[in-house]
């Protein structure tokens, strides 16, 4: 584990000397990467279990650690940012950790300030949480939960059901209650996003979690700011939780979007607005695209994705799903939208989404 120093003038994810450059190629699984470096595909370890779509893009920049294989890995890399611009997301979910401790550490956390870290890893109940932090005689149990999901304005976690997260919560709010002192950090990787909510689309058990956990445990939004060379820089932001948008949006209506891959026939999408927006997408998995004009075959697959909204904005959503699509087809009342390539591999659409499930949630705001 990486040795945490107080008053460091500069925090670095990784050792300059050791980054190398790569594109993105594929996922082939959870924690596994193709991307081609000077050339050559080479195969790198994920050390983030989350969707990451947003970021997984075709082409994508990543920086990765060339760390060595050994009898237990067949990699030599290890996937630990992607780079957006000037800017980089940092992805290595452990490293994540050490960076809230280095903050924690030299009081540049808003809300944190004077706690010190008296232990990592600290078991408590039934869960073991990443932080013991220790204050005039005071203990504070914190978890660290890294948020790589975020539009303009709004960063959301998780971004993938997270039941280990779910339970970190709960056991926290169960121990609060106990009268212990405990908190959760996300910290945000990047700068950009002012606000802060959990993930209702994705995950509403986790939502609904932390939003019941809100009085007892203290909720730290954190966004953070890392350049091309992997240092923190700027100053960390607390973002506030608007909780009114969640409220008001947490219910089960929304919208549906089903991505079918139908091997030669192409790749097919479809949308649907629904009051039963768990069931309906339940039932849209286990169909697996049979509805569809062309149904996946053995090779292809299905991918559901919910957008809870309290606020109908059906017809602009087929909009856009049109404006990228190849063609259409109308089958049984539903139009099929029909795509040469994934459309989940299109920057575009998959920005179109992202602003949906975020920035477009606060535009909605009376």
């Amino acid at each position: 584990m990486k040795k945490i120093e107080k008053n460091v003038a500069v925090f670095r994810a990784a050792d300059p000397e050791m980054l190398r450059r790569a594109r993105f190629i594929d996922r082939p699984n959870r924690f596994l990467v193709r991307c081609e470096l000077d050339g050559h595909p080479v195969r790198a370890f994920l050390p983030n279990p989350g969707r990451l779509w947003e970021i997984l893009l075709p082409g994508t920049e990543l920086l990765l650690a060339e760390d060595g294989g050994s009898e237990t890995r067949k990699t030599a890399f290890t996937v630990v940012a992607a780079l957006r611009g000037e800017s980089a997301v940092l992805l290595h979910t452990h490293t994540a950790n050490d960076a809230a401790g280095w903050l924690i550490r030299n009081d540049r956390i808003p809300g944190l300030e004077g706690w010190t870290v008296k232990k990592r890893e600290a078991s408590f109940g039934h869960s073991r949480f990443d932080f013991l932090l220790e204050k005039e005689g005071r203990l504070l149990l914190l978890e660290v939960k890294s948020c790589t999901l975020f539009g303009h304005e709004l960063a959301m976690f998780p971004d993938a059901p997270s039941d280990r997260g779910r339970k970190h919560v709960e056991e926290l709010w169960k121990l609060a209650g106990e009268g212990y002192e405990a908190a959760v950090l996300f910290l945000v990787q990047s700068s950009r996003p002012n606000f802060f909510l959990p993930d209702f689309h994705t995950d509403p058990k986790f939502a609904q979690s932390l939003f019941r956990a809100k009085e007892r445990l203290q909720v730290f939004p954190i966004a953070v700011e890392w350049n091309n060379a992997l240092e923190l820089t700027g100053e960390p932001k607390l973002l506030p939780v608007p909780w009114e948008v969640y409220e008001r949006h947490r219910g089960d209506e929304g919208d549906c979007l089903v991505l079918a891959d139908a091997g030669e026939n192409g790749f097919w999408a479809a949308g649907f607005r629904t009051e039963k927006l768990s069931s309906f997408a339940g039932r849209a998995l286990r169909r697996r695209g049979k509805d569809f004009p062309f149904p996946p075959g053995e090779d292809g697959g299905v991918r559901v994705i919910s957008i809870r909204s309290s606020c109908s904005a059906f017809q602009d959503l087929q909009n856009e799903i049109s404006s990228f699509a190849a063609g259409e087809i109308i089958k049984d009342g539903t139009r099929y939208y029909a795509f040469k390539e994934p459309p989940m591999k299109n920057a575009g659409f998959v920005e179109m989404l992202l602003r949906r499930k975020t920035d477009l949630l606060l535009e909605r705001l009376p």
